[in-house]
């Protein structure tokens, strides 16, 4: 894919700033996961270009900075990406902020991977009508080299709505391949997974700016080039509660053991649930 574009044909820069204070605590004691605090701070900062209102060309910075660290202890990631957004359409493609674009939950995609890679790179395209939107992106996360493992990541979701009721449908799948060191011998591993749930949201209802909640079935899968494919299975409840900048999120997993590549490391216990105080 190329696209070309005169500069004088590109509207007036439109300069970003976005700033993020990071202080997570994780007080547990399990095998299944690490105990940590992670405590820093990020800026996201760049410029876009406008041709023809709904074409856009973005180039920028998204850097962490996690305290008691060295200056480049997390290597920044750049912003560099074309958008085309109308009503209907909304794709991205290039290197571009990643929690605008995905909303999963925590059994799929782990929520510090937005501390310490907050960048989608690939492309991501969302097609909205009045009531749904079907969404489909890829995240290139690796090349094969003999210190890199090639690493992909891409998947999809859905949702129907029906006025405070919706039908919400997530897949994703992963490759880690191994590297190319004569003596690697690290297994190339793979999964799935699929999530079908149920919900209401009642934001618009009650005095609150969120209350949404929903459950459902979610089902995945892993294999390696030596185990073959294991499918896992269970049930999943969610609560989110929001007031002002407070908020509660809540979940339930009953079912067998998540080991995703890139979900939430406590899912690979098996039965789980959290409650998450946020500002």
């Amino acid at each position: 894919m190329s696209l070309a574009a005169s500069p004088a044909l590109a509207q007036r820069p439109l300069f970003y700033l976005g700033f993020d204070q990071i202080l997570d605590n994780r007080e547990y004691y399990t095998e299944y996961g690490y105990p940590q605090t992670i405590f820093g701070a990020r800026i996201n900062a760049g410029v876009s270009f406008t041709f023809d209102s709904v074409h856009q060309i973005h180039t920028g910075i998204n850097y962490m900075y996690e305290y008691g660290g060295e200056l480049l202890g997390v290597s920044p990631q750049i912003d560099l990406y074309y958008s085309y957004r109308t009503e209907h359409i909304d794709l991205f493609v290039g290197s571009f902020p990643r929690r605008e674009r995905l909303d999963y939950p925590l059994i799929l995609l782990t929520d510090s991977i937005n501390y310490y890679r907050p960048n989608m790179e690939g492309a991501s395209i969302r097609y909205s009508w009045a009531w749904g939107t079907v969404h489909a992106w890829v995240d290139w996360m690796g090349r094969e080299t003999e210190e890199i493992r090639e690493s992909i990541l891409a998947g999809g979701d859905a949702t129907l709505k029906s006025e405070i009721f919706y039908l919400n449908a997530v897949t994703t799948r992963a490759h880690l391949a191994h590297t190319t060191a004569p003596n690697d011998t690290t297994d190339i591993r793979n999964d799935g997974s699929l999530l079908l749930m149920a919900g209401v949201d009642l934001s618009e209802r009650v005095q609150l700016e969120v209350v949404d909640i929903s459950s459902g079935w979610v089902s995945n899968f892993m294999f390696t080039s030596t185990d073959p494919m294991n499918w896992k299975h269970g049930w999943l409840t969610k609560i989110d509660l929001r007031k002002d900048i407070f908020g509660i999120r809540g979940s339930w997993y009953m079912g067998g053991a998540s080991r995703l590549i890139f979900g939430d490391r406590l899912y690979s216990h098996g039965d789980y649930g959290r409650l998450d105080l946020y500002l």
